[in-house]
């Protein structure tokens, strides 16, 4: 048998192909349109939204930071006016620490200190405080100012119930009697 060449022509078959391959392009490129304003819909909300969130949060912090500036505006003026017109008073109980039954009231002013031993007699506990109040009145008549800190300082775990009780009673009393007394407890 011989050979016989077949010729074939794909020309037509080609051209349907190719058409069809245009057709599936131009239906594509109008899905990636479609696609693509959707997503760009999207994106434009989704940054209207976070844009309004950001205006939002910087008002906040507008406020804040207004608010942080008039606290610090405040205390400024607080502590100089506690600077100009101010007495500090530091009223400490102190005992030693070999000898717990060894203790004392020291009070201490910038210009002034005393110490007030203090034992279990109670007529010597009554003296002490006696002494506790007129040293402490003396000392907030004498200072000149309009407003005295009175700070009582003490280690709650090496102080006995009856000292501390004694300098508050103390502490109180000058209270009444002074208007411009302010007390700051500092447990140690």
């Amino acid at each position: 048998m011989k050979k016989q060449s077949i010729l074939i022509e794909l020309t037509p078959l080609l051209d349907v192909i190719l058409i069809m391959l245009f057709f599936i392009l131009v239906q594509s490129e109008g899905r990636m349109g479609d696609f693509y304003e959707e997503t760009r819909a999207a994106l434009e909300s989704e940054f209207a939204v976070l844009e309004a969130g950001l205006e939002e949060y910087k008002a906040q912090h507008a406020y804040e930071m207004d608010r942080l500036r008039g606290m610090g505006e405040s205390y400024a003026a607080l502590r100089l006016g506690l600077e100009e017109d101010t007495g500090f008073v530091m009223v400490s109980i102190i005992s030693d620490s070999d000898d717990i039954n060894d203790r004392w009231v020291l009070v201490e002013t910038d210009l002034y200190s005393t110490r007030i031993d203090l034992c279990w007699n109670n007529v010597a506990r009554d003296a002490a405080l006696v002494e506790l109040n007129t040293i402490l009145s003396n000392i907030i008549q004498h200072t000149g100012n309009g407003i005295v800190v009175l700070a009582f300082r003490f280690d709650s775990a090496a102080i006995f119930a009856a000292d501390h009780r004694l300098v508050t009673n103390a502490i109180h009393i000058q209270r009444q009697f002074n208007d411009m007394v302010i007390v700051v407890d500092m447990r140690l």
